[in-house]
């Protein structure tokens, strides 16, 4: 998608981790970052990426619930579809606007032709933000089971800004 400068998507990446600005600019210590300049960078992270999602949420017509721009995620309701509504950031597969439902046009996932394309989605959200699925949810259909991935999502810890 191109959305990140590479240093803005580097620091996010590494704060998806759970690493705190601090961590990040000792580990990249031989490129002269400091902590303030990696917080500076994440910031600068957050505020393109919870644009676009707001964006995303108004073009969508959605009543904006909650935007956690630490996570990437905004939460919203479409009130026209009476559907709860998930736009999440993932450099893969650039914005993803998950409506929560139940089945496709009748069809539950097995049946579904879009199951391939709803599994990789699901994939990528999970890998960039490093969500793992008990045994339990992982034999959930996969609609409920993307909700379960953006639930633990907007549950995650997010790092502390910590000072040495």
């Amino acid at each position: 998608m191109g959305l990140l400068s590479s240093h803005e998507l580097l620091v996010w990446n590494e704060f998806q981790k759970g690493k705190s600005t601090s961590s990040i600019a000792s580990e990249l210590d031989d490129e002269n970052w400091s902590p303030a300049y990696v917080s500076r960078v994440l910031n600068r992270a957050r505020k393109k990426i919870s644009s676009v999602l707001e964006e995303y949420a108004e073009s969508h017509r959605l009543d904006v619930e909650s935007l956690l721009d630490y996570k990437g995620l905004l939460i919203g309701f479409d009130y026209q579809a009476n559907a709860q509504v998930y736009i999440v950031y993932t450099e893969s597969r650039g914005i993803i606007v998950w409506y929560k439902h139940d089945s496709y046009a009748g069809k539950l996932c097995h049946d579904c032709p879009k199951e391939e394309e709803c599994r990789e989605t699901l994939n990528a959200v999970m890998e960039e933000y490093h969500i793992e699925l008990r045994p339990d949810e992982e034999t959930l259909p996969l609609t409920r089971k993307m909700i379960t991935v953006f639930n633990k999502l907007a549950a995650k810890e997010v790092p502390r800004y910590q000072r040495r």
